[in-house]
C-alpha cells in the first residue's frame, strides 16, 4: 500500500493529487494563478484535510521534473524535497514528457505519442515514446520547421499533444498526424508515481535538479 502526493507546477497552472496504489483518493486540485508557490503550500494543506490524510501517512512524494517552467520547476521541486527532507519519505522525480505522453493510451500499438512544450518563438520541448511509452526520440531542445518528423510520419501515425503542438499543427500537413487539446495536471502522474514507487526508482534528494533541457539564460540588464 503506498499513499503519494503528486505535484506539478512544470507547464500550465499548477495541480496536485494524492493517490493510493494508483488509484485518486480526491479530487485533483488545479489553479491558473501566477502564484504557484503562494498556492500550492496552502492547497497541499486543504488537499489532505479533504481527504482526511496527514502528512505523516505519505510513502512518497512525486513531482514534474521537467521540462517546463523555469520558475514552475523550481517551485514544485523545492516544495517536493522539503517535504521529502521533512517526512523522510522517497522523492519520485517524472519527466514532464513522460507524463504528458502517459495520459494518452492509443488502441493501436504502432501510433507514436510526442508531447510538445512551448519554448517560446518556433522552439519546442519534446520527446517522441511508443504506446508503451518507450522512448523513441530522447527529450530535447528542438526549432520546428514543418519536416522535424518527416521519416518517423512516413511509417507511424503520431499523437502530437500539448502547448507547443499548435504552432507545429500550423506547419505541419500530414494525413498520419493527430493533434490532441488534453491538458496535463497532476492527476497524469498517479499511474507513472506507482510504477516508479514499486520499481523504487527515488530520486537523490541531496542532488536531484530540475530538468530544464537547456540552460536557462537571462539577458544582462
Amino acid at each position: 500500500m503506498a499513499l503519494i502526493l503528486h505535484i506539478d507546477t512544470a507547464v500550465e497552472g499548477s495541480s496536485v493529487c494524492v493517490a493510493e496504489d494508483g488509484r485518486l483518493t480526491a479530487p485533483v486540485l488545479t489553479t491558473s494563478q501566477k502564484d504557484q508557490s503562494g498556492w500550492l503550500h496552502t492547497s497541499i494543506s486543504e488537499l489532505m484535510e479533504a481527504s482526511n490524510l496527514s502528512l505523516n501517512q505519505l510513502d512518497a512524494v512525486a513531482v514534474t521534473i521537467g521540462p517546463g517552467s523555469y520558475t514552475g520547476l523550481r517551485v514544485g521541486l523545492s516544495a517536493a524535497k522539503g517535504l521529502c527532507f521533512a517526512l523522510q519519505t522517497p522523492l519520485i522525480a517524472i519527466n514532464t514528457l513522460e507524463v504528458m505522453a502517459s495520459s494518452h493510451q492509443p488502441g493501436d500499438r504502432n501510433v507514436l505519442i510526442c508531447p510538445m512544450i512551448d519554448a517560446r518563438r518556433m522552439e519546442v520541448f519534446t520527446a517522441v515514446y511508443d504506446a508503451s511509452l518507450k522512448v523513441i526520440m530522447a527529450p530535447c531542445a528542438m526549432i520546428l520547421n514543418g519536416t522535424n518528423f518527416d521519416q518517423l510520419l512516413s511509417e507511424h501515425k503520431m499523437i502530437f499533444s500539448g502547448n507547443g503542438s499548435p504552432k507545429w499543427q500550423k506547419v505541419l500537413s500530414n494525413p498520419n498526424a493527430e493533434f490532441s487539446d488534453a491538458v496535463m495536471t497532476a492527476g497524469d502522474m498517479v499511474r507513472l508515481a506507482a510504477k516508479y514507487y514499486a520499481d523504487k526508482r527515488f530520486a537523490d534528494l541531496a542532488y536531484t535538479e530540475p530538468f530544464y533541457v537547456k540552460e536557462f539564460y537571462s539577458p544582462a540588464h
